[in-house]
């Protein structure tokens, strides 16, 4: 019977273990650092614009986006696979002349873009959107492919 040293076998394993665990778990917390920071454009600080829900439904998905200020035809749509994008430009006017003071300014203004990912493939030609009260819908509907068939079962 051979006895051998707990200190001589760490000499020759100084890890425990899977040596690697410490470098995957750096890069998942290095992808969610970067994440939050470019997850979604901003047009200031806060939140990202345009602010949205998504939510599927039994035939497709519904996105839904908060655009104050905004006209139809300032907004672009587009559906490239399973990725929708929404793009356009916010303008709020504000005075400049030398007789106005600008005391706050919470409302930002510029371009954006924002991307977002479906879970599925999705039929861009039946997409439908529809713009009322400073929020965008979008019924998008799942692609054929994406939904649920029944089969009926044959009996022999």
């Amino acid at each position: 019977m051979e006895v051998i040293d707990v200190a001589w076998t760490r000499l020759f394993d100084p890890w425990p273990g899977d040596p690697w665990a410490d470098f995957g778990r750096l890069r998942r917390e290095m992808d969610d650092v970067f994440g939050r920071l470019v997850a979604a454009p901003r047009l200031g600080r806060g939140t990202p614009f345009p602010p949205v829900n998504l939510y599927e439904t039994t035939d497709g998905y519904v996105l839904t986006a908060e655009l104050p200020g905004l006209q139809p035809q300032d907004v672009d749509v587009s559906i490239e696979g399973n990725r929708v994008t929404l793009r356009g430009e916010r303008k709020i006017a504000v005075p400049d002349d030398q007789q106005t003071s600008l005391h706050r300014r919470e409302r930002q203004s510029g371009i954006f873009r924002r991307t977002l990912e479906l879970p599925q493939q999705a039929d861009p030609e039946k997409a439908q959107a529809v713009y009322r009260n400073g929020v965008l819908w979008l019924h998008i509907p799942k692609a054929p492919e994406a939904q649920p068939r029944r089969i009926a079962v044959q009996g022999s």
